[in-house]
């Protein structure tokens, strides 16, 4: 219950560092194992299902990428229509802002870039993406990790008015890197 169910619970509200998912490995690990250092069956094939001749064993690495996954699935809901509110949460409004702190050199407006909806990607490892909080992050590497990006089958037309007309997602590179853009 409390490495399956507890740990989960708050992972699910606040995230979990590398640190602690790495020590309650650890403890599972002890726990079936009995202390002893080398284990005759890797941990691997103990998580697989009993019936495929596992124990069924929590991957507490797995379990977290799953709930940052759907913690990335609230941040893309970007659905808004004109007689229904955004279904998106206030914290991807806020997600957004901190983000866009770290927008490219040369981006003078301070309009909101979100980032899936625009063609540039802010850092999820370096100096400048030390910056974010762990959480905003965390979404990020597993964004990448996953290859995700915005691919809708059908934009309504108030998506496509939300889209930026600079940085636009679908401009080949370098497009406004000219001169003449300053002054548009």
């Amino acid at each position: 219950m409390v490495v399956g169910g507890m740990t989960q619970f708050l992972t699910k509200a606040q995230g979990m560092p590398k640190s602690i998912e790495n020590a309650i490995t650890k403890i599972i690990r002890n726990f079936i194992w009995d202390g002893k250092t080398t284990s005759p069956i890797s941990m691997g094939q103990l998580e697989h299902p009993i019936a495929e001749g596992g124990l069924g064993l929590l991957n507490v690495k797995v379990r977290n990428e799953a709930i940052d996954i759907t913690w990335l699935q609230a941040y893309m809901d970007i659905v808004t229509t004109v007689h229904i509110t955004a279904r998106r949460p206030t914290w991807a409004f806020v997600a957004d802002t901190i983000i866009n702190t770290l927008k490219p050199e040369g981006i003078t407006n301070n309009t909101d870039l979100r980032t899936f909806l625009s063609s540039w990607n802010p850092p999820a490892k370096g100096k400048r993406a030390n910056k974010l909080p762990y959480m905003i992050t965390n979404m990020l590497k597993i964004t990448r990790k996953h290859h995700v990006s915005f691919a809708p089958l059908k934009i309504s037309e108030n998506l496509k008015d939300q889209l930026p007309a600079w940085l636009h997602m679908g401009a080949p590179p370098r497009t406004y890197h000219k001169t003449k853009n300053n002054c548009l």
